[in-house]
């Protein structure tokens, strides 16, 4: 794959500061004119690079702020999210023009930062200590290691009539 050199920058930048602003498919106009590149590689290169209006510089806090305020606002049902009207409303607010897909790169760091936060909060969990349930007519017989969080089904009988499931006894040992 042939690199960029400033020459060929050059000449990008000045046909799309002129004849590209009239053109319906400039980057196809611009890769017949320059063959070894092609229009995908010369759009990619106009806006994330060589583009005047883009700041490529590092984002503000408060950049990456309203980007997470703004999606989260703004996210549709499908959890589609717009780049393109969240980098206009960026524009609007800072008045410097970022990318799309640097905004979508802030935006998708923060969500890897959200997940390894909270794989960090699972991995630390300790539950509490939940003694077994065993029967209080007698305290040897355990009914279960650990009781259940969902109530027992109206149809299925327990095996000891006066059974309270809310009872929770220590296990014992045996007197004998």
């Amino acid at each position: 794959m042939p690199a960029f050199d400033l020459k060929t920058d050059l000449l990008i930048k000045e046909f799309m500061q002129g004849e590209g602003k009239n053109s319906r498919k400039p980057y196809a106009e611009l890769s017949r004119r320059i063959p070894k590149f092609s229009s995908k590689q010369i759009s990619h290169r106009w806006n994330y690079k060589i583009n005047p209006r883009v700041t490529n510089g590092p984002f503000t806090q408060e950049e990456k702020e309203f980007i997470y305020n703004w999606v989260s606002k703004n996210t549709k049902a499908s959890d589609n999210i717009s780049w393109a009207n969240c980098q206009t409303a960026m524009e609007m607010k800072f008045n410097k023009f970022r990318s799309a897909n640097r905004i979508q790169g802030i935006w998708i760091t923060h969500l890897k930062h959200l997940e390894r936060i909270n794989r960090q909060n699972v991995k630390n969990f300790k539950p509490p200590f939940i003694l077994p349930k065993v029967s209080h007519v007698n305290p040897t017989i355990v009914i279960s290691k650990a009781p259940t969080l969902r109530p027992r089904p109206p149809h299925l009988p327990t095996l000891i009539p006066d059974f309270q499931p809310e009872m929770y006894i220590p296990k014992m040992m045996p007197l004998f």
